[in-house]
């Protein structure tokens, strides 16, 4: 049996909750040692009454406190999320490098546009590079030939279908479209403000925005559209989710971190058992290709006429999230590459 120690960006990043999370206690199911070792405050955040400075001190003792975990702990194999710090440095990563036999990193994102050097150190230094898709793979291939590839992942009991996923009596009077996701990318939602705004004008509906700050939500044209925002909390997180017929993912077209993006919302969306309105970008494009679990939108003509056809087409709404259950099951769920990660950190 493993010996793991994962060192993650924090307790409530997304990354974290969903790429390490649903896996720690599936692998200490079975019989492997599990240590979790998050960053406090995470690698982003900091306290404001304390400011960066301070915050980065507090983060880093914390850091030190948990290689000093590892070193009693003693892991076969260090799974470490994108690097230690949100910076250049390398030192503690080097230190955990040093610390077990086996290294592996994960990579989800393009980090490496803000950190070139020091993410192509550390995939210098992996025995295994695990990426959540496929163009984070073929940019680690230049660097490396040992590479998983495990889309970001649900854990099925925390994520079920909607009560009456599939039904065609629901109780709303009117559909809910909705969007869940961090404060960062709130301003994204411009990007399908004009389709949504024109709808409203044609018919009823209810648009949810939940994430933990509302305002870049103010900065945004609503003009007509029934708009309420909701504070975004883990506990209720999936309720939430629950609420909504639809759900959206606009991704800006003209940044490149952005074809590195995990479809982590499609994910949750899929997995609840409703159909999405996305752009194409990335892994996005694989997803929805066929028009079988939502339709992908480019321009604003794309996104208003997605979202009507959805609206008025709750057989379709179904029969798209029937479909997105299935695959989310399939490929995108925690329960179905358990085994694969296990192997990687095994070195099998």
């Amino acid at each position: 049996m493993g010996r793991f120690g994962f060192v993650t960006l924090g307790a409530n990043v997304p990354s974290t909750r969903f790429r390490f999370d649903p896996f720690a206690q599936m692998l200490r199911d079975r019989g492997h040692a599990c240590k979790y070792w998050p960053s406090f405050p995470a690698v982003y955040d900091h306290f404001p009454r304390l400011g960066w400075r301070l915050s980065y001190q507090i983060k880093r003792a914390n850091r030190l406190c948990q290689y000093a975990q590892a070193r009693l702990f003693r892991p076969n194999t260090i799974y470490l999320e994108r690097g230690c710090f949100h910076d250049e440095s390398l030192w503690l990563d080097r230190w955990f490098r040093k610390l077990a036999p086996r290294f592996v990193l994960d990579v989800d994102d393009a980090i490496f546009l803000q950190f070139p050097q020091k993410i192509e150190e550390l995939i210098a230094w992996s025995d295994h590079v695990v990426v959540s898709n496929p163009p984070l793979a073929q940019y680690v291939s230049q660097f490396h030939n040992r590479i998983t590839e495990i889309p970001t992942c649900v854990l099925l009991e925390k994520f079920p279908l909607r009560p009456n996923a599939f039904s065609l009596n629901r109780e709303s009077q009117s559909p809910v479209i909705g969007w869940m996701g961090t404060p960062s990318n709130l301003p994204f939602l411009a990007l399908c403000a004009p389709a949504l705004r024109r709808l409203a004008k044609e018919t009823r509906f209810r648009f949810v925005v939940i994430s933990n700050d509302e305002q870049p939500l103010r900065a945004i044209d609503w003009t007509g559209v029934d708009v309420a925002f909701e504070k975004w909390n883990k506990a209720t997180e999936v309720s939430r989710l629950h609420q909504m017929d639809i759900g959206l993912m606009p991704l800006p077209s003209d940044q490149e971190w952005m074809r590195y993006k995990a479809a982590t919302k499609l994910v949750q969306y899929m997995a609840i058992g409703i159909p999405a309105v996305a752009s194409p970008i990335g892994v996005n494009a694989d997803i929805l290709k066929g028009d079988q679990v939502g339709f992908a939108a480019r321009i604003d003509d794309d996104w208003f006429e997605a979202l009507r056809t959805l609206i008025d087409s709750p057989e379709l709404r179904v029969a798209m999230g029937q479909r997105g259950r299935a695959l989310v099951e399939a490929k995108y769920c925690a329960e179905a590459n358990i085994g694969k990660l296990e192997q990687v950190l095994l070195g099998n």
